[in-house]
């Protein structure tokens, strides 16, 4: 009987989506990467980035381990077939392609490892608290415990007592870690809620000069204010939210702008144009940048245009939210 390996390396960014910023669409074709990290710029294939060790792993009974990436691999063959009709044609006309593209921005939007970490951290809090008001005295600690042992939640002859716990959380140097089937579960809910808000929008697709080119990044769906300007509390913008646009790079070819005001148009835009949405998504980016080579050009903070190759140098330009 065959065994079944389940594979590892796991892509929130799908290797179908990057070989449009290589030198050929293939996923075999050499990608350019700059890592803010590390610190360097290095060539590699779609394969080995936009990836991680066991990222859509899951443990539950009567799944394999691998069974989300699976089904993940299905969709992703419908969409390499639909991203190669747009860039070919340069049009999202063929509306069941541009579906999948929508679908696209709306997984991207939500399956990446810092938006794991911020729920991560988001529902650390609210558990630590509720662990808090459980200590709050040894009366409600005591009846806590009995309640769990009675439900099985944790072992009945289980001792552990009100003052080494308390302790314990007070020294707050513990980590709460989210199952990844939970966080699949947060994530897929959170793609149907903002799958509808885009198809909402009205969506102009940007054309690329021939001489120049979108880049993408590890953080590659950017929603912002289109007035740029200090808000407060309210700085983060929302999917539902007006006066919002939404950036999306497609290809190195063809990119995506969407609001909700409209119009919704295709249109060919100047080589300025592309290094200022290029310098969009940098801002953006959680750590790399991909394109087909360094010879791309972004709009850096002060306003200056540069080439790919000087992204390094720039890095610490790109860093108040700690981002490349």
């Amino acid at each position: 009987m065959a065994t079944h390996n389940p594979s590892k390396n796991h892509h929130w960014i799908p290797q179908c989506y990057l070989k449009g910023f290589a030198k050929s669409r293939s996923k075999k074709a050499s990608l350019y990467v700059v890592d803010a990290i590390a610190k360097k710029a290095f060539d590699s294939i779609p394969r080995y980035v936009g990836s991680a060790k066991d990222f859509n792993r899951i443990e539950v009974p009567g799944f394999a381990p691998d069974h989300i990436e699976s089904q993940m691999s299905k969709f992703e063959t419908q969409l390499d077939q639909a991203l190669g009709r747009v860039i070919q044609a340069k049009s999202l006309d063929n509306l069941e392609d541009f579906n999948l593209i929508l679908n696209l921005i709306a997984l991207m939007a939500v399956r990446t490892p810092r938006k794991r970490e911020t729920i991560r951290q988001s529902q650390e809090q609210i558990l630590k608290r509720v662990m808090e008001m459980s200590l709050s005295n040894r009366a409600q600690y005591e009846s806590t415990i009995e309640n769990a042992k009675k439900s099985g939640e944790i072992a009945s002859d289980s001792n552990v007592s009100y003052e080494s716990i308390r302790e314990f959380i007070e020294r707050d140097k513990y980590k709460i870690e989210i199952p990844t089937a939970r966080h699949i579960v947060i994530e897929f809910d959170l793609q149907d809620t903002i799958l509808p808000l885009l198809g909402k929008r009205k969506w102009i697709l940007l054309k690329a000069p021939a001489k120049s080119g979108f880049i993408t990044t590890d953080h590659p769906v950017v929603l912002r204010w289109k007035e740029q300007k200090a808000r407060g509390f309210f700085a983060s913008p929302g999917h539902a939210t007006m006066g919002t646009e939404l950036f999306f790079p497609i290809s190195q070819e063809l990119a995506m702008v969407g609001t909700f005001e409209g119009p919704q148009k295709t249109i060919d835009i100047n080589e300025d144009y592309v290094a200022y949405f290029n310098g969009v998504l940098i801002h953006s980016s959680q750590r790399q940048v991909y394109a087909r080579d360094g010879r791309f050009k972004y709009v850096a903070p002060d306003g200056v245009i540069r080439f790919g190759a000087d992204l390094l140098k720039d890095v610490e330009r790109f860093r108040p939210n700690d981002k490349i």
